[in-house]
């Protein structure tokens, strides 16, 4: 199979890439996924909050270019603008004036709650003795993750780029120009699932894919191919948790994403809450498995201390997801040094929804161009991470 563009990954950012170069008037186009439906994707297992607070420009405008796109598709992307609120307890009181200080230098819009106001706002959050002040951004909100991606694709499709399912790269060299990728062909979807959970084995024949240019945007399964086998020396495949549950005899309303001081985060979501928490020192590793204590565990006890609205809730289920982490929690993202015409588009750290179209501008620009010009992502290259001083540091991920 020969082609112009070769997207490997269909998740929402490979989706996001080749809605944007078909937009930009690009033909013969293919994206490759090892299960399209996307059951245990890291697009479909995320919380589904986007927003523009972060300590680096370059993720911010990233997010800003996502987040406007969103609001100006948001029946087609179920774009909600509710907003977030961060809490801030006293004890932390200086780093909250630090991170709204940020926001002010990004030049994003972010207020300053007081405990009142947080209070009139959030009737339910009724336990802030502790807390000093909230940080409010009204431009941001919640997102159907999976009607963004389908948006991405239909728009995509109907300039007639092609999606393959069940296709799972194994390798990719140059030959002649042009870069040559191996893509093993798996048979049905259990096991396309079974690879994702363990990508590591050894496969069976495969096929040869020449290709102009090649994108990969594989999320957690990026360092899976060869070459970039490599990069498993920095990035790490990590779990994140999130539990779907009621609260007795109370219904939230329209608010958007609450994140606490004790960094479990929760929203609304058809009636009921969402609530997700990051588990310090999770072990890296392709893990789906939801812990039956991690509702009990991480997240009833801190809302619970938040809220008496929160002291008899009710797990209904919970689901496990793949992130994939860089040291400093900042994605990857530009050409591959060594293999002329190979991009990448990846391990943003659980933020690929929110980041999507603003990394599919970016690199639709490096791809055609030759070079950045509405949004500068160089800071974003790969070999940033061979040096500490070059890390772009983010503790804002949750």
């Amino acid at each position: 199979m020969q082609c112009q563009f070769l997207i490997l990954g269909a998740g929402i950012v490979g989706s996001a890439v080749a809605y944007e170069l078909s937009r930009r008037g690009q033909s013969d186009i293919h994206v490759l996924d090892v299960d399209l439906e996307g059951e245990l994707s890291s697009t479909e297992r995320n919380a589904g909050g986007v927003r523009h607070l972060w300590q680096h420009p370059v993720n911010v405008e990233l997010a800003r270019h996502t987040i406007a796109l969103f609001k100006r598709y948001k029946e087609e992307v179920g774009f909600r603008e509710q907003g977030y609120l961060w809490l801030q307890k006293k004890d932390y009181a200086e780093s909250g004036n630090a991170l709204l200080e940020r926001a002010r230098r990004n030049r994003t819009e972010y207020h300053r709650l007081e405990v009142d106001e947080i209070r009139r706002r959030y009737p339910f959050l009724d336990k802030t003795e502790d807390l000093a002040f909230g940080i409010f951004g009204p431009r941001d909100g919640l997102i159907n993750s999976n009607a963004a991606k389908v948006f991405f694709r239909k728009e995509a499709k109907a300039k007639g780029v092609r999606f393959h399912d069940f296709k799972w790269a194994q390798a990719l060299k140059i030959e002649s120009g042009r870069v040559q990728v191996l893509v093993e062909s798996l048979g049905d979807r259990p096991t396309a699932q079974q690879r994702l959970k363990a990508p590591q084995t050894p496969g069976g024949t495969a096929e040869s894919w020449i290709s102009d240019k090649v994108v990969v945007a594989l999320g957690a399964w990026a360092q899976q191919v060869t070459p970039l086998t490599e990069l498993r020396e920095v990035l790490e495949p990590v779990r994140r948790q999130i539990s779907f549950f009621e609260a007795e005899n109370f219904s939230f309303g329209n608010f958007g994403m609450v994140v606490d001081s004790s960094r479990v985060y929760f929203h609304p979501e058809g009636g009921k809450l969402l609530s997700g928490f990051v588990i310090p020192h999770e072990k890296p590793g392709y893990n789906f498995n939801y812990d039956s204590s991690f509702f009990e565990d991480h997240i009833w006890p801190a809302l619970y201390e938040r809220s008496t609205y929160f002291e008899r809730l009710k797990q209904i289920s919970g689901w496990a997801g793949m992130y994939n982490y860089t040291p400093d929690k900042s994605g990857v993202l530009g050409d591959v040094p060594g293999l002329p015409n190979v991009f990448e588009a990846h391990s943003f750290t659980g933020r690929g929804v929110m980041q999507s179209y603003g990394a599919a501008l970016a690199l639709g620009e490096l791809i055609l161009d030759g070079g950045f010009s509405t949004l500068d992502a160089s800071v974003l290259h790969r070999n940033r991470l061979k040096a500490p001083n070059n890390w772009l540091v983010e503790t804002l991920h949750i």
